[in-house]
């Protein structure tokens, strides 16, 4: 493409108002809303899970003045066929209809727990590395090559630079820096923005070479001393955390002049409801929840609550849904005497010291001693002690601490809460799907379609909206300002020809 085609592309977009985006791998929209808040409308999406995506439609089918379209399989639809509404109905090309391209291709593959999981289904080593979730950045690329779009920006896992002895976020940087773009990569963690949560990802930033201009990362707006065991703690001197080649690799540890403290758990949840109708008997297995159901908040709340309940475009009326639980009658003793901070070791030892209090109540009661094999012992420790061996899953369980963000969300939240127990202990439950919406950072007027479980494995799947607002905004000044550089040309060449003539 020649200079003055993209330099095109850029005006229409600046004399639009807006830059058009497709979301590739969209998930329910993370990505998709923390770039919509930076002036990027989503035109088109690509999502093969069914809830997931009509979680997209319903947020955002509205949000393009130009229209909306969405696909399901990236390997069934063709570039040129996911724009085709825009191409026809404006009347454009198709290297005119998408100015950015965003997502996160499948990352089961890549991270450390996808890992693990396709260890154990195929009984092998490295079975990641054959695991065809691993090559969808391709089908990325492919849409990148094919619409030519100003910029390009790709979420994944950290361990996306180091995969199977290959560095593939460098891979993805070199091929598009063929394909005509200046690609640049880092690590930045969600907590650094304003998401309760620690959550690590790998951004990889494309920007059309002919426009002049360097991808540039988001400064880190909010301060926190990060554990052991996340990549970005050791930021600015963290270059071992991918493997060589790392080219394009940025060191990340830019920050603001004023940095904020990091927002907690207990600001992230505090204008919440307390929930406790399951500590009396009245909720458990085959109880009824309402997904739908509307909640008042309990107060006003702090920075964070009000952000939740005033984002642009989804601002909510003084209620919201989505605050149900699942029902774990087995673990309410032992989530209400966890220590903070505590894992599975930790629940287990709690879990074990109820068992032996709750067997001698019942031996005094009986008035025997009861035998390990006997059908009363078997019966009370099933309904007392969780069954998870605990040299294999030291993390499956843990209680947030209130005065720290959260750790990571994972999309296994969707099968069980264990992970993210609530720091309340006269609560003593797992988080609600509105407050796993919250730690993500989705406002609470988002609509997440589905049953619960659905709904849950979306928000851990999801790319926090504030990581993605940062990462947008910051791009969207990189292209204001090419968007400057290019009048300021124009103009000078303007005068120079006054001046000859």
């Amino acid at each position: 493409m020649t200079k003055q085609l993209i330099q095109k592309k850029l005006s229409a977009a600046m004399e639009r108002g807006y830059f058009r985006s497709i979301d590739l791998f969209a998930g329910c929209g993370g990505m998709s809303l923390g770039f919509d808040r930076a002036n990027f409308k989503s035109a088109a999406a690509i999502e093969i899970k069914d809830d997931a995506l009509a979680s997209h439609k319903e947020n955002f089918s509205n949000c393009c003045p130009d229209g909306y379209a969405s696909f399901s399989d990236i390997r069934q639809t063709s570039p040129e066929q996911s724009i085709e509404h825009l191409t026809t109905q404006t009347e454009i090309s198709h290297l005119d209809a998408i100015d950015v391209v965003i997502g996160g291709p499948p990352c089961q593959a890549f991270s450390r727990l996808g890992r693990a999981a396709l260890w154990r289904l195929a009984e092998q080593d490295f079975a990641h590395g054959e695991d065809e979730r691993a090559e969808y950045y391709l089908d990325y690329l492919r849409y990148v090559n094919s619409l030519k779009p100003l910029a390009f920006v790709m979420e994944n896992v950290r361990e996306i630079g180091k995969f199977v002895g290959r560095n593939i976020a460098e891979e993805i940087s070199v091929t598009a820096e063929e394909m005509g773009y200046d690609v640049k990569y880092s690590l930045l963690n969600a907590v650094w923005y304003g998401v309760p949560q620690l959550r690590e990802r790998m951004i990889i930033i494309g920007i059309r070479k002919e426009l002049n201009v360097s991808p540039t990362f988001p400064k880190i707006q909010f301060k926190y001393k990060l554990p052991t065991g996340y990549s970005t703690s050791r930021a600015g001197k963290g270059t071992h955390e991918v493997l060589a080649p790392r080219d394009h690799y940025v060191d990340h540890a830019n920050t603001e002049d004023e940095l904020l403290e990091a927002v907690t758990a207990q600001e992230a949840f505090e204008d919440l409801p307390a929930i406790k109708h399951h500590l009396d008997g009245r909720a458990g297995k085959g109880f009824k929840r309402d997904v739908m159901k509307m909640e008042d908040y309990a107060n006003l709340g702090g920075r964070f609550s009000k952000l939740m309940r005033s984002w642009p475009h989804f601002e909510s009326n003084n209620q919201f849904k989505g605050h149900i639980i699942r029902y774990t009658p087995r673990d309410y003793e032992t989530f209400r005497r966890m220590p903070h901070g505590g894992m599975y070791p930790e629940a287990l030892k709690t879990a074990e010291t109820i068992f032996k209090e709750r067997l001698k109540k019942l031996e005094k009661k009986l008035g025997k001693k009861l035998n390990n094999d006997s059908e009363e012992w078997q019966e009370l420790r099933k309904s007392t002690v969780p069954p998870y061996p605990v040299n294999r899953y030291p993390n499956k369980f843990r209680k947030m601490w209130p005065d720290h963000p959260a750790r990571t969300v994972p999309a296994h939240i969707g099968k069980d809460s264990y992970s993210h127990i609530h720091f309340d202990s006269n609560q003593a439950r797992c988080i609600s799907v509105r407050e796993a919406a919250r730690l993500q950072s989705f406002p609470d007027a988002f609509e997440f379609s589905g049953s619960m479980n659905k709904q849950l494995t979306q928000i851990g799947n999801a790319v926090p909206p504030l990581l993605a607002f940062a990462v947008a905004s910051q791009l969207y000044k990189t292209l204001i300002h090419a968007n400057t550089e290019y009048k300021s040309e124009v103009n000078s060449k303007a005068d120079g020809q006054l001046a000859a003539e």
